[in-house]
């Protein structure tokens, strides 16, 4: 039997932070309410809505009534009632290791003051564990790319861990948050064979390539960082022999890629090798490690 206050302390856990743990975020707001694209269905429209204030979910993809955090853990994982307390259980463990408190909505970002104190290797366990427990990304392989970044936003004292773009830009992640400092850019990552380019969208998918096969390339690797830096990179994709593409599986991928053949680039898209999944780190964290 599971105690009654624990599962009203789960119940508690933001439904927003456990979909962005996922890799989940949502398109846009609407009336207090976030809405996403529904993670149990390949849509173009956005018809999974989540409300803050009363942390709950309703995903009109289907004909259920939705439901609070643990009901949607039941079915983003396909397991029982108690299962989905003790991945909560171990959420939580996680997110309370964070020196900061509520999730910072995406739709307030733009409007934040963010100060970056420090930049360090990495060695928080509360980032280790994010990596590898949330990403699927161990140590081993972070270290090498990745550092922690201390920093203020809105006078809360927060941190991250933080990839670093060609102007010094940096983008952060943890459990909670995707932020990014300015100024935005594409980071370039030169290896030994310089006639080809991997591309991705965010680092995240770059470590989890990294993870997927097992080695790092041995030729050059470039991260947008943003899809709107796709544009930015063009001449310089345009020198490679060979583009392997491993963009996510929507849109804005779709999109990305056209964009690149149409300009010339010379591009292998490679979604195929993760589909149906969002992303190589979606395709990583859900199939891969089932394998």
């Amino acid at each position: 039997m599971i105690p009654n206050e624990v599962i009203q302390r789960l119940k508690t856990i933001p439904i927003t932070a456990y979909l962005s743990s996922r890799g989940i975020e949502p398109v846009k707001e609407q009336n207090g309410q976030l809405l996403y694209y529904s993670p149990f269905k390949d849509e173009h429209t956005p018809s999974f809505f989540v409300n803050p204030e009363r942390n709950v979910f309703k995903d009109f993809t289907t004909n259920d009534k939705g439901g609070d955090v643990i009901t949607l853990v039941c079915r983003l994982k396909a397991c029982n009632f108690a299962k989905a307390v003790q991945l909560l259980e171990e959420f939580e463990g996680i997110t309370h290791s964070f020196s900061f408190s509520g999730l910072i909505k995406p739709c307030n970002e733009k409007k934040s003051t963010l100060t970056v104190q420090k930049v360090k290797s990495l060695e928080n366990r509360a980032l280790i564990t994010y990596l590898g427990n949330v990403r699927g990304i161990p140590f081993a392989v972070a270290h090498k790319y990745v550092k922690e970044c201390y920093f203020k936003v809105n006078d809360k004292n927060q941190f991250a861990v933080c990839f670093e773009n060609d102007l010094k830009g940096l983008e952060l992640r943890n459990v909670y948050v995707q932020l990014s400092t300015n100024p935005k850019a594409i980071t370039t990552i030169k290896g030994i064979d310089n006639s080809t380019a991997l591309i991705f969208e965010g680092f995240i998918d770059f470590l989890s390539y990294i993870v997927w096969q097992g080695k790092e390339p041995n030729c050059d690797v470039i991260v947008f960082n943003s899809i709107s830096n796709i544009q930015t990179a063009i001449s310089l994709l345009k020198t490679y022999q060979m583009v392997y593409g491993y963009l996510d599986n929507d849109n804005g991928g779709k999109t990305g890629m056209n964009s690149l053949m149409m300009a010339g680039v010379n591009v292998t898209d490679c979604r195929e090798l993760y589909k149906p999944y969002k992303d190589v780190n979606d395709y990583l964290t859900k199939c891969f490690f089932r394998q």
